[in-house]
């Protein structure tokens, strides 16, 4: 598994089905199974908007903004023509772009704004999920092949984006994904077993999903 796969593995089992005694769990289908932008936006927006008084609908709210910066550097990758940075120091951004045959000029002012979006996004998602009070015990489960973002700005979240198509691409080492045909097996397991397996880690409790050293 590479390291964006682990990294996409973190994401997700930070997010493990749990008892929930504290507080509602949200239905999250409209954010994580929705199959375009528009939706899924919609669904993400109602959730920010509870999350102050809602540690459940700011932890979903946290997770969709992880993603969507995601789909933030993706989308600006392929608007002008860029594949993704293959270095292994940059596994975050090692997203399987879709090649975009009449890709837009690329100012430095442009790029700068992509990577700039790109932070504060993460950014976002990491205060949404420090809100969550540590006390809580909430969780979700959340299907890796309807889980998707939107790579190529076309507007939809088609098979072949999903979090299961995109992991798999990457395990074979880039390429278009492959519609999410393969399914990679994910075993949810309790996040400290993960921190001490160094798969992942979440410094300062700020919520911040990096991979693993």
């Amino acid at each position: 598994m590479t390291r964006f796969s682990r990294l996409m593995v973190c994401a997700i089992v930070l997010f493990p089905p749990l008892s929930s005694a504290g507080a509602a769990v949200p239905d999250t289908a409209a954010l994580f199974e929705a199959k375009t932008v528009t939706e899924r936006d919609s669904a993400l927006a109602a959730l920010e908007a509870a999350a102050p008084g809602d540690p459940a609908a700011a932890y979903a709210a946290g997770a969709g903004e992880f993603f969507t910066a995601l789909e933030i550097l993706a989308g600006g990758l392929h608007r002008h023509g860029f594949e993704s940075p293959q270095s292994f120091m940059l596994p975050l951004m090692r997203l399987p772009v879709p090649d975009n045959l009449d890709p837009e000029p690329l100012t430095y002012g442009q790029f700068r704004a992509i990577l700039v979006a790109f932070r504060d996004r993460l950014e976002k998602s990491a205060a949404t999920l420090g809100s969550v009070p540590a006390e809580a015990d909430i969780g979700m489960v959340i299907d890796l092949a309807r889980l998707g973002i939107d790579l190529n700005e076309d507007g939809q979240i088609a098979p072949d984006e999903s979090a299961a198509a995109i992991m798999a691409s990457l395990s074979r080492g880039g390429g278009v994904p492959d519609g999410g045909r393969t399914r990679p097996h994910l075993p949810l397991r309790p996040r400290r077993r993960l921190l001490a397996a160094g798969l992942c880690r979440v410094p300062d409790g700020a919520g911040r999903l990096l991979a693993g050293a």
